[in-house]
């Protein structure tokens, strides 16, 4: 199996499904998001992964250089206290966290259509630069990972 389709199986099939297990009074380990937030976030990022927001600048500013750097060397996240409060979350999108949760299979599967259906297609972010098929995907299955084990819906982390 590819390492594309051990991440697509991951994310297509098995997020879903771990969701499930996610309840409105979970607590994470650490960090300030609610389970709905963290859930709208998982959708944000499969919907970012598909956008060019802006013209890439040439050169690459060191933030973008850094950022493929980060993602070539596997984007293990880590938890990074800040002076932010909960008053600092955005406002939620959805009714529910199941709406919300509802919403998390079909962006996937939009992201892989997407990558299906525009194959030279890069992403492109000012934070992050343009990035391939291959690096939007490791950066969303590497950030979902975490945010799941943030909720205790998965042991292990990378």
């Amino acid at each position: 199996m590819t390492t594309t389709t051990v991440k697509k199986q991951f994310l297509a099939q098995e997020v879903p499904q771990l969701l499930a297990n996610l309840k409105v009074d979970t607590v994470p380990a650490f960090g300030l998001m609610t389970p709905q937030h963290m859930v709208e976030h998982l959708v944000g990022i499969a919907k970012y992964s598909m956008e060019r927001n802006g013209e890439p600048v040439s050169p690459p500013t060191e933030g973008q250089l850094w950022f493929k750097n980060y993602i070539a060397e596997g984007a293990i996240l880590q938890h990074r206290p800040s002076d932010k409060t909960k008053e600092d979350l955005p406002e939620l999108r959805f009714v529910s966290l199941e709406e919300a949760i509802s919403k998390v299979g079909p962006a996937i599967e939009a992201f892989y259509l997407h990558y299906e259906t525009n194959p030279g297609f890069v992403m492109y972010q000012g934070f992050c630069g343009e990035l391939s098929f291959d690096e939007a995907e490791h950066f969303m299955y590497s950030h979902i990972r975490y945010h799941l084990w943030q909720f205790g819906l998965i042991e292990v982390y990378p």
